[in-house]
């Protein structure tokens, strides 16, 4: 989305500049702050104003090339690219420098890497294309999200404004009429709207919502709309400002505009990024709400609508929105509730409030004076455009690079114990993503415990089985079913097999190939999510009904473990920290008393099987005194999304788990050499 006003470029057009679009803009961005800033739960539907934007969008560039080619019979494509590119690089530059700098001072080194080919991305305006490839979900977070996410929309914009002038060219060329132009710019806006409704699947809207072709309905619809409003001015010869003259139809478009009002109000309140139907209807019909209030301002500016819309304060907002739509994600993540002690209404007040006074600033002080200057203009633009592109490229990159250095191991980490002499102990580890990284950032030093690894953990699969989950107050799946497999919702991502698309089933499957004397399972980050039952009722570990659910699968994990006799450790889930809600307020899936009571069943369960059974306490390791610890004796041991362990050092979560870890491993795999029948 780039929220932007229309500040009469226009070689040869009569297109008049039009008040209430100014006032439109203001409330689309205040609907995606809301959105944004901890509202979404009063303001579901917020990020609609994004689709407000693309129709604003496809109307006023639509109506300057029809108007452009009225007078001129032709199009200087190369005169509107660079007209574009002055009015949105300036700011786009000024925040993505912002962006960098931040983040390498006040973030650390660690996030900079990732931000790279955000900003990189964002720059060249293929940031939907980039975060769809990156897995990037707007509407569920499990991390750090990135301050550029919202550029997306930009990257939609910008290439609607490569291709549609070649199109708009190519059809008015041909037909020299405005008739084939209307029926291209409607079927597109229907053809676009269809794809994405059958393309979406529960759980998986990030390709549909991020992508060009998906979302270019709603920039459409506007320039279907621009076409009608330049028939209507043909057909009835209207003069320059092309407003209606008769007060039927006044009245018409008055209605015509209080129900668009009402209808987008209404959908921005009802609609979710979490029902299907939005995207398989109700974005589309957002476009054309908003499309009923632009057209009746734009040809009875009069009217009741249009008369709000042109209030002073909603037009000055609307005057400094594009800036502000930038601006305003980085405030919300770099201005949180433990750096200000706000929540709610107070803190997304002071948020908006810098985000307002950066934005000002940068309309006035950058884009204006560019806009008003000669700088970047007709063929110049040619030079001076790449030339900034180029510099803020090479500035990006140098400022996200991270210097390149073998980190000292602290002195003061855990000491291995004597290397054991007898035959490697076959390690079996299960269960979640955690799971996965432990064993990543263990398999380097398992020699030095005589042990050998074998990582089996699974994207989303703890002991929780099924049903929907949700994340970050987004519902969402916790992956996709196997390859070739038709899993319910919420199913984890286990590899097909003779047993089924079960955990237990892949559990089998690997114990019989590795033939291991321990099996280690580390779980709980799906279990402590709000999760639905069969019955479609949502739960999490606080409900007593699903502790005992829980106890079930613990007994059932420890039965397929040890059902051939090896030892199995069941390890504590750690603490978590992703972040804070728009809000201010913690997520609940971070909530300690979440991740004790699934600590306390695993003590319990592993009770009731002495001498099989034994728990190793993670989180004592990684939480000491329950609290979340990003490193420990300046070793990294958690990634930034507060989940997961670092494994890329060393020094990672190895260089200070393994020792505690490994050992125990060994001992308990040992005991099973030493009882089991000669020859086994």
């Amino acid at each position: 989305m780039a929220p932007r006003r229309d500040t009469g470029e226009r070689p040869g057009a009569a297109f008049e500049r039009v008040p209430a679009l100014d006032g439109l803009r203001a409330v689309a961005v205040l609907a995606v702050l809301a959105f944004h800033g901890g509202l979404s739960g009063a303001l579901p539907g917020g990020f609609l104003g994004v689709d407000t934007f693309f129709v604003l969008s496809g109307f006023l560039i639509t109506s300057l090339l029809v108007a452009e080619w009225a007078a001129r019979a032709s199009l200087d494509l190369g005169a509107f690219w660079a007209r574009r590119a002055r009015r949105l690089l300036p700011a786009l530059v000024l925040l993505l420098v912002g962006v960098a700098i931040w983040t390498r001072l006040f973030a650390g080194a660690t996030l900079a890497p990732e931000l790279r080919l955000d900003e990189l991305s964002t720059l060249f305006y293929v940031a939907n294309w980039h975060f769809i490839a990156a897995g990037s979900h707007y509407f569920v977070q499990t991390g750090p999200p990135s301050p550029l996410l919202p550029t997306w929309s930009l990257a939609v914009e910008e290439q609607f404004y490569l291709l549609w002038p070649l199109v708009v060219l190519a059809v008015l060329r041909r037909s020299r009429t405005l008739w084939p132009l209307l029926g291209v710019a409607a079927t597109g806006a229907v053809a676009s709207a269809l794809e994405m409704a059958l393309l979406v699947r529960p759980g998986a809207t990030t390709r549909v919502y991020f992508g060009t072709d998906t979302h270019a309905q709603s920039l459409l619809v506007g320039a279907t709309a621009a076409v009608a409003v330049a028939l209507w001015r043909q057909h009835h010869r209207a003069g320059r400002a092309g407003h209606v003259a008769s007060s039927r139809a006044r009245r018409l478009l008055g209605s015509l505009a209080l129900l668009g009002a009402i209808g987008t109000a209404l959908l921005w309140w009802r609609l979710s990024a979490q029902d299907l139907w939005t995207f398989q209807g109700g974005i589309g019909l957002a476009a054309l709400a908003s499309a009923a209030v632009i057209v009746p301002a734009t040809l009875a500016p009069a009217g009741l609508v249009a008369r709000l819309l042109r209030w002073s304060p909603l037009r000055a907002l609307g005057q400094v929105s594009y800036a502000l739509y930038l601006w305003h994600y980085p405030f919300d993540l770099w201005l949180t509730h433990a750096d200000t002690g706000l929540f709610g209404w107070p803190l997304l007040g002071v948020r908006t409030a810098v985000a307002l006074l950066v934005a000002t600033a940068s309309t006035l002080l950058v884009e204006q004076p560019l806009r008003a200057g000669r700088l970047l203009r007709s063929l110049r633009a040619w030079v001076l455009g790449p030339a900034a592109l180029t510099a803020t490229a090479v500035l990006v990159v140098a400022v996200t690079a991270v210097p390149v250095s073998a980190a000292p191991i602290p002195s003061a980490l855990p000491r291995w114990p004597p290397t054991p002499s007898g035959p490697p102990v076959r390690v079996l580890l299960v269960g979640d993503s955690v799971a996965l990284t432990l064993g990543l950032t263990l398999l380097p030093y398992q020699g030095r415990a005589d042990v050998a690894i074998t990582d089996a953990g699974l994207l989303g699969c703890g002991v929780a089985e099924g049903n929907l989950i949700r994340l970050h107050g987004q519902v969402d799946q916790v992956a996709g079913p196997g390859p070739g497999g038709t899993g319910a919702p919420g199913t984890c991502r286990v590899p097909p097999g003779p047993g089924g698309e079960t955990w237990a089933a892949y559990w089998r499957q690997r114990m019989a190939q590795v033939h291991p004397q321990v099996v280690v399972l580390l779980a709980g980050r799906w279990e402590t999510l709000d999760r639905t039952t069969p019955a479609g009722r949502w739960t999490s570990i606080l409900d007593p009904s699903y502790q005992a659910y829980l106890r079930r699968m613990l007994q059932q994990a420890v039965q397929v473990a040890t059902g051939q006799g090896a030892r199995m450790v069941i390890e504590t889930s750690p603490c978590f920290d992703t972040g804070e809600q728009p809000d201010g307020a913690p997520w609940p899936s971070d909530d300690p008393r979440r991740v004790a009571l699934y600590n306390q069943l695993v003590e319990e369960v592993a009770a009731e099987h002495p001498g099989t059974v034994t728990v190793q306490h993670l989180h004592a390791l990684v939480c000491p005194d329950g609290r979340y610890e990003a490193s420990i004796d300046g070793v990294p041991i958690r990634e930034v999304d507060g989940i997961h362990f670092t494994y890329q050092g060393p020094p990672d979560a190895g260089t200070v788990l393994a020792p505690l870890l490994l050992p125990l491993w060994y001992r308990l795999g040992a005991a099973v050499y030493l009882s089991a029948p000669a020859g086994r």
